[in-house]
């Protein structure tokens, strides 16, 4: 069995452990990505909102009573009384005087405690979801820490003792584990720039900051939606004079670039008829736009004028009107004319 935990942090005098504590083993997982961290000098970042951790303090725990309850939780102690700064000239931290007042003392009980020991063995712990704070009022339970200054995480497996006396016991009903590969400086910028780059490089979520591979993208993407397309949705069946030879210039066009063999990567692009179906999509009426406007004006750009149109009377009796071109709107020949709507 590896011996991969520390020593037991115990205070001076504490007696004998709970026989349900006493054989309890911890691993650390990912133990060689966390020396290689501390070889660096690791840093984590404190934020105002809390920031989690990476690595992730993650154990393997051993030796548990399988039906006794058990509860889970870390805290975090400083290293020392320092404050420390990053010399960038020599990539190296140094003291730059007295630590600050100690942060408010907080403890992070794994969302999943209490638990009984068959389950807390039967995988991996994870603490995925502990954040670090440097807001002194937080009131979230984040782990509050001053930035440039030194912690020592610890881990506590704590005995929960169905005894009603239970207090008395309480110094014998737990045990600590401390790995000291897993002390960091708190952080509200990365100062090694060798910790970031190992950082993005390890951590799954910051796939984003890594460089592409520039040789897999597409040479010229084919544009999603064509310009026939656009035209024909966005005016349906109501076009203006001369679109029925450009819609038979573009077919040419496209008749001409069919012929060119097609891209890989454009196959992978579904069709402009499946983005824009005609079930999904609708031109809406200039009707339901406004209310009580005749349905032959047939495009929202030929918009009525707040006063009555001259030549239209209000009996409801008359033809399909002519618009004079005075008034600013299309010309009566841009526009698509529907039939006639007779009075009931």
């Amino acid at each position: 069995m590896p011996t991969e935990a520390q020593a037991m942090v115990e205070p001076t005098g504490q007696g004998p452990k709970n026989p349900r504590v006493s054989g309890v083993m911890v691993q650390l997982e990912m133990k060689p990505l966390w020396e290689e961290f501390n070889q660096l000098g690791t840093e984590m970042i404190v934020t105002k909102a809390g920031r989690r951790m990476f690595p992730t303090f993650q154990v393997k725990i051993l030796g548990m009573d399988t039906l006794a309850d058990y509860a889970l939780l870390m805290d975090f102690i400083p290293l020392d009384d320092k404050r420390y700064r990053y010399a960038f000239h020599s990539s190296a931290w140094l003291v730059a005087g007295k630590a600050d007042p100690a942060t408010p003392g907080r403890v992070h009980f794994h969302p999943d405690s209490p638990a009984k020991g068959a389950q807390w063995m039967r995988q991996i712990v994870s603490f995925d979801k502990l954040k670090l704070t440097n807001n002194l009022m937080d009131d979230n339970g984040h782990i509050i820490l001053n930035s440039m200054h030194r912690y020592q995480p610890r881990f506590h497996v704590v005995f929960v003792d169905p005894r009603k006396d239970s207090a008395r016991y309480a110094q014998e009903n737990f045990k600590s584990f401390v790995f000291t590969e897993t002390q960091f400086t708190a952080v509200t910028a990365y100062q090694n720039h060798r910790i970031t780059q190992l950082k993005i490089a390890s951590n799954p979520f910051a796939k984003g900051f890594r460089e592409s591979d520039t040789d897999s993208w597409p040479m010229s993407p084919r544009p999603l939606l064509s310009i026939s397309a656009w035209s024909r949705s966005s005016l349906g069946p109501c076009l203006l004079k001369g679109s029925a030879e450009q819609e038979k210039e573009a077919s040419k066009a496209s008749a001409s670039n069919s012929r060119t063999p097609t891209q890989p990567h454009h196959q992978l692009l579904p069709a402009p008829e499946v983005l824009l179906a005609p079930a999904t999509y609708r031109p809406l009426p200039y009707q339901d736009l406004y209310p009580g406007a005749p349905g032959h004006v047939g495009i929202p750009r030929a918009r009525l004028a707040p006063y009555p149109l001259p030549n239209i009377g209000t009996d409801g009796d008359q033809e399909d009107p002519t618009i004079p071109d005075r008034l600013g709107l299309l010309p009566s020949s841009a526009l698509c004319l529907g039939p006639s709507q007779d009075s009931q």
